[in-house]
């Protein structure tokens, strides 16, 4: 990304920049780009080959830094904090660069920019995604500092669901928006697929595909537990879990308790053009979030927008946004959370599924999840916050 002096300069924060999970951030930074020219704020630095930015601004903490937050965060009760270097390097290019805006991703690290941009009087906007609107909210230190933020900060929500929940906690209606993170149609083509009804009636393997990290909240389980009650009677369909994390091993031996692991494939991490062969790969889509035991929750998994974009038989959950996203029946199917027998319906429906179902879903995201659309509609409320 070329910087451009004659556009006004936006800071991006976040404390990790950046991992493979968080892409869609980087795309929001090429996508306003051609309108603002932004500089990036970060402790530290990931995947600099990934997503390359011609004016990053890293402060680590160090081991001396660490030390010194967490006593200040122990001293004064609050829930997060950073170094007087870190202060003093952001707010320094912060002025250097005449910035306008600062945008931080994730409740608990607008709360790290807070000060500084108080301070300098640039506004702030924060945009939370999950765990920063659910399991965080258990945390009454972080719900103190929330009314903190909400008095200073324009929010922005990724799901009406979520706007809702964090408008008990302080957020104001008038500086608040919901705004569709989106995808890019264009990455994500749409896919002439066999209809699965077709395959199905010739009895010809239909594949199922997940792609997320084992956590809790992705609904490993439950998926595997379906798919074998829906082997018995669909012997030759294959399922997919793509991706990594701490729950692995306990869904592998889960299949090999079901008998399954023969029909069960794990390819591991997946970076996004691998995403794009598998989905290209696959007949149905599967995406089972729930509630976490620690209160954690999705937003709207970018990753549905993505299969929906191919074409992809969609079977999620009625969970946080994603009823915003999926029109049972309509452009795809929902369940309820952790209901095993709902689930092995939904996929026993597949044989009579509507063949238009995935012109319609590529159709919902063209026009409502549509990264170009919604990219637009962050650069109006980037310049509505400068403006007002």
């Amino acid at each position: 990304m070329n910087s451009v002096s004659a556009k006004q300069v936006i800071a991006l924060y976040l404390r990790y920049f950046l991992s493979p999970s968080e892409t869609f951030v980087y795309r929001q930074l090429e996508g306003v780009s051609s309108v603002f020219d932004p500089i990036v704020l970060t402790s530290v630095v990931c995947n600099p080959d990934l997503y390359p930015v011609d004016r990053l601004y890293a402060m680590p903490k160090g081991l001396a830094g660490r030390v010194y937050t967490r006593l200040k965060s122990t001293v004064t009760g609050r829930f997060g904090a950073i170094t007087p270097a870190q202060r003093s390097c952001w707010s320094s290019k912060l002025r250097e660069h005449r910035a306008r805006l600062v945008h931080a991703h994730f409740g608990h690290f607008g709360m790290d920019v807070l000060g500084i941009t108080r301070s300098l009087d640039i506004p702030l906007v924060v945009t939370f995604h999950g765990m920063d609107a659910s399991h965080l909210l258990n945390d009454s230190r972080y719900t103190r500092e929330l009314a903190e933020l909400f008095e200073y900060a324009h929010v922005i929500t990724i799901s009406r669901d979520m706007a809702r929940r964090l408008s008990r906690y302080g957020a104001r209606e008038s500086r608040l928006d919901v705004h569709y993170i989106g995808v890019p149609v264009d990455t994500f083509d749409f896919v002439r697929r066999v209809p699965v009804a077709d395959k199905i009636a010739r009895e010809e393997t239909v594949r199922c595909l997940q792609v997320s990290n084992f956590v809790e909240k992705k609904g490993h389980r439950y998926t595997v537990d379906a798919f074998a009650r829906h082997l018995a009677t669909h012997p030759k369909h294959r399922l997919v879990l793509a991706g990594d994390g701490p729950l692995r091993a306990s869904v592998e031996a889960r299949c090999r308790e079901k008998g399954i692991e023969q029909s069960v494939d794990f390819t591991g991490r997946v970076v996004k053009s691998e995403v794009s062969d598998l989905m290209r790969d696959a007949d149905v889509f599967l995406h089972h979030s729930v509630t976490a035991a620690n209160g954690d929750m999705e937003g709207i998994p970018t990753v549905i927008m993505e299969a929906m974009s191919t074409g992809l038989v969609v079977i999620s959950t009625v969970h946080s946004g994603i009823p915003e996203l999926v029109d049972d029946g309509v452009d795809g199917y929902l369940v309820g959370e952790r209901d095993l027998d709902a689930y092995v319906g939904a996929l026993d429906r597949l044989g009579g599924s509507d063949p238009d179902l995935p012109k319609k879903a590529r159709a919902k995201i063209e026009t409502k999840f549509n990264m170009s659309v919604q990219n637009k509609k962050l650069v109006e409320i980037y310049q509505k916050v400068i403006d007002g």
